[in-house]
C-alpha cells in the first residue's frame, strides 16, 4: 500500500535558499525577502543615512540663518519702572509711612518723587491703579515746604489740608496727611538712558 501524500504547507517543495517555491505560474520563482539580499539591504541604509544628513544640515542652515541674539537694551528705566518724559517712576504696591517710603526710594538710587509742574503730574495718568502715593514734599520744622532735595517748594500748585507731608490724589491733586499714616508711594528718578 501506498503511502498517502500529504498536503499542506509542509508538503511544498523548497527551493535552493530554502524558502518555499511559489505556487505562481509555471516557471516563476520564489523571490527572496528584501532583508535577504545583502545589496538592498546596504543601499537601504545608505540612503537612510542620506536622509539624516541632510536633514541635520538643513536644521543646521536654518539656524544660521536665525537673526543674532538683541544686544543688550540700553540703559534704562529698571524692570518694575515706567518710563516718562525722561524719567522713570516706581508706584509701589506696599504701604508705608512717609520717611520709610523716603527710605525704600533711596535704596533704589531714588526719591520720592518731586513735580516740577503739571505737566509731569499730567504724565502721570497713564497709571493702571488708584493714585494714593507719598510724593516728595514734606513741611520743615518752620512748617516751609520742601522737596526732598531741600529745595523750597515754589507753591506752583495748591497743596490741600494742613499736615506735614504730601501726597498725590487720584484725582491729580496734592494733598497732605501725618507722615505716619500708611499709603503708597512714588519713586522717581533719571532715566539712565538719557
Amino acid at each position: 500500500m501506498r503511502e498517502r501524500e500529504e498536503t499542506g504547507p509542509s508538503a511544498r517543495p523548497l527551493n535552493a535558499s530554502g524558502d518555499l517555491k511559489s505556487e505562481g505560474k509555471p516557471g516563476d520563482q520564489a523571490k527572496p525577502a528584501l532583508w535577504k539580499r545583502p545589496a538592498v539591504l546596504a543601499a537601504v541604509i545608505v540612503g537612510l543615512g542620506v536622509v539624516v544628513v541632510a536633514l541635520a544640515a538643513a536644521l543646521g542652515v536654518e539656524k544660521s540663518r536665525q537673526p543674532p541674539p538683541c544686544p543688550a537694551a540700553a540703559p534704562g528705566c529698571p524692570d518694575g519702572w515706567f518710563r516718562s518724559e525722561g524719567r522713570c517712576y516706581y508706584f509701589s504696591k506696599a504701604e508705608r509711612d512717609w520717611t520709610e517710603s523716603q527710605n525704600n526710594c533711596t535704596s533704589h538710587a531714588a526719591s520720592l518723587t518731586g513735580i516740577e509742574n503739571l505737566q509731569e503730574l499730567a504724565s502721570l495718568l497713564p497709571y493702571p491703579g488708584r493714585l494714593d502715593h507719598w510724593i516728595g514734599l514734606q513741611k520743615d520744622a518752620g512748617g516751609v515746604w520742601r522737596w526732598v532735595n531741600g529745595t523750597k517748594f515754589d507753591r506752583r500748585f495748591e497743596i490741600q489740608g494742613g499736615a506735614d507731608c504730601a501726597y498725590l490724589n487720584e484725582d491729580l491733586t496734592i494733598s497732605s496727611s501725618s507722615c505716619s499714616r500708611l499709603r503708597k508711594w512714588l519713586c522717581s528718578k533719571p532715566d539712565a538712558s538719557t
